[in-house]
């Protein structure tokens, strides 16, 4: 299982991503679900991914592998050189439809589903930043101010502290330590999503990716902030008055 979380603001985007790959529960590793590709001063574009490990890998490959071309062939469409952050994911779902394609029905010869989420995120210069999730079909949506994070893999438990505690106004401090918080709840509810967890903060119009972290399980910060939130929630449940049983409730019968 998987949790990834892109989060649009004014001031930017957000990104973050657990490392926790498993096939059964005998069968835990650790996998980096966070790719980042930089051109300083001309782009930075940042996918996380979801579902089945071999299909990403192979979408992120056939990326790869036109970026590599591409620097011979300057012609060769690439994730690097498109014109906006549309075209590009674009792109990307072309390549996700590829590996469908290639591998769709060996997967459901074997019993398995098409199973591939990416959020592409980040910035081209001249243009806003901006989050989008591409589907297994290839066709996307993207964040906006009224809706402004997007989320794959394992969503439900991480939802909440997002849906109360962020919106697009949010500072990019903020933002972080939500995502954070959002990502410390799903791991406290499902063993198969856990640390490391990867970061990207990116500050609107700095075309850089340069405020980056990589939280380990025994990381203090990452203790920390759970701790915090685990004693701070403890302290608010204890701090809020308790129901008045004394009054009636309305529309139950009354015991003889």
């Amino acid at each position: 299982m998987t949790y990834c979380l892109g989060m649009l603001c004014r001031a930017g985007a957000v990104f973050l991503s657990d490392s926790r790959t498993s096939a059964g529960m005998d069968n835990i590793t650790m996998c980096s679900k966070m790719r980042i590709y930089e051109k300083p001063g001309e782009s930075v574009i940042c996918i996380l991914s979801s579902g089945n490990l071999s299909l990403t890998q192979a979408t992120i490959a056939l990326l790869d592998e036109d970026i590599h071309l591409g620097a011979k062939d300057t012609g060769r469409e690439q994730l690097t050189n498109r014109q906006t952050l549309y075209e590009t994911v674009r792109y990307v779902g072309s390549k996700v439809r590829e590996v469908e394609k290639r591998d769709r029905a060996a997967l459901e010869a074997d019993g398995f589903d098409f199973n591939i989420h990416l959020i592409v995120g980040g910035q081209i210069a001249g243009f806003a930043p901006e989050v989008h999730l591409v589907y297994p079909q290839g066709n996307s949506i993207h964040a906006t101010r009224d809706s402004p994070f997007l989320q794959i893999g394992e969503r439900k438990y991480g939802k909440p502290i997002l849906d109360r505690g962020f919106n697009y106004e949010s500072a990019l401090a903020d933002a972080v330590k939500v995502g954070i918080l959002s990502i410390d709840a799903t791991m406290k509810s499902n063993v198969s999503v856990g640390p490391p967890i990867d970061i990207l903060c990116y500050e609107t119009d700095s075309l850089q990716a340069k405020l980056r972290a990589h939280l380990d399980e025994d990381d203090p910060y990452l203790q920390q902030i759970s701790e915090k939130w685990q004693d701070g929630l403890v302290k608010l449940v204890n701090e809020m008055p308790a129901p008045d049983f004394s009054k009636p409730a309305l529309g139950l019968a009354t015991a003889a």
